[in-house]
Order: structure tokens, then sequence, then C-alpha cells
């Protein structure tokens, strides 16, 4: 079998050496339509329509039902408030939404008949026997005055004599010797830099430093 070239011939339409595979890429495909036959229509919500017509299962309405709990403090809040058909609607939605399997799993479920022979408010009962002996020793304790605490006596070493003392006395209550200051004018070592020295008003200008001192001739080019 004779290899096939990577390239096509130039034919009439397109003069030119074009590679086979672009020749093929170039080829159009089919054209598709994208139409929304068949696809879910939508509320202006964003809801589907079929999701509104649709029946809910068992499991849904159980999951729909508010905790049991709230629906009892429903009924205490509004119970003189409400008429007594509500009343009973309100009972009906605690029985159904106890009797759930997510009220079991999440360990909700209370027992109904308690709660209807027991009382909303408690009466406070009254101190037994034993009670009372607790409180009455308490008292007592309370009333019996309370105790000084004194505090413990300071210890101190041996006493001795005034006589004894009187000399550290004295020497500790004479003044001690102050150091006395004295400003540097004073000293005789001090020079005062404003004033001229005398030996410099006597002093006599050598030769040298009188050429030192005169005023040199320059030159022209400088």
């Amino acid at each position: 079998m004779a290899m096939q070239s990577k390239y096509d011939h130039p034919t009439s339409t397109y003069p030119y050496k074009i590679a086979r595979r672009l020749n093929l890429l170039s080829v159009p495909r089919r054209t598709f339509y994208q139409s929304m036959e068949g696809m879910p229509s939508y509320t202006e919500r964003g809801i589907r329509k079929s999701a509104l017509r649709a029946t809910p299962n068992d499991r849904v309405n159980d999951i729909a039902w508010p905790w049991v709990k709230r629906l009892i403090m429903l009924k205490k809040l509004y119970k003189n408030r409400f008429s007594p058909e509500r009343l009973e609607r309100i009972e009906r939605m605690i029985e159904s939404a106890n009797a759930t399997m997510y009220s079991k799993i999440a360990n909700c479920v209370l027992d109904l008949k308690k709660q209807e022979g027991a009382k909303d408010l408690k009466k406070k009962k009254g101190w037994s026997e034993s009670e009372w002996k607790k409180h009455m020793d308490y008292i007592s304790q309370v009333a019996r005055p309370k105790k000084t605490f004194l505090p413990p006596p300071i210890k101190r070493g041996k006493s001795m004599p005034l006589e004894a003392l009187m000399p550290r006395i004295i020497e500790i209550s004479s003044m001690p010797p102050f150091k006395c200051y004295i400003r540097e004018s004073q000293d005789t070592w001090y020079r005062d830099p404003i004033k001229v020295p005398p030996k410099a008003l006597k002093y006599v200008i050598t030769e040298r430093v009188t050429k030192l001192a005169a005023p040199r001739v320059l030159n022209e080019y400088y």
C-alpha cells in the first residue's frame, strides 16, 4: 500500500497546497438549534411549577412539622387568647409532630399524658422538720457575738538603760560636717579667660615674626 501524503493537492477552487487535517477541519459541521421544548417551566420567583403541583410524601410531611417544644410553648402563651377549636388543632399538631420519626431520632419525644396531668405552676412546699432544724442552727451561729482577734504581741530584744544609750543618741543628733563649696573665681589656680595675662603686655616681637607678618608680593600671572 502506498503511503498517503499529509497534504492535499491544489484544486480549481483552491489553487494551493494544504494539509489534509486542516482541510477536514474546515468542513462545516451540522447546526443545532437549542429549543426550550421539554424543559421544566419556572414561576416568576424561580420555583418549578411541577414542584407546586406535586403531592408531598410522608417523609416531607414529617420534616415540615415544627419542634414539639415550640408548639407546647405556643399553646401556653396563647391559652387564654385562642378559641377552644384552635387549641384543639394545636393539640393535634403536637400529637402528630411528636409521633414522627425525626423527633425520635432527635430524642425530642415527650410523654404528653404526664404533661397533661402536671400543673403549670408548681406550688411551693413547706419546709420539713430537718430543714427547719438546719435553718435554726445556721441562725444560732450567725447570732453569736463576733470574736475579736487581737494581733500577737511584738517580740522585742533586751532592754537597756537610758544612760547606756545616751552616747549613741548624742552622736546621731549632732549635726554632720558639711563641705563648703567655693566659686572657681575665688580659687588660687583660676585664670579669667577674658582678661589678658600681664606677661602678654610686656611681650617683645622677634624679627622672625615680623618677617612672617609682612605682606608678600604676588606675581602677575597669579
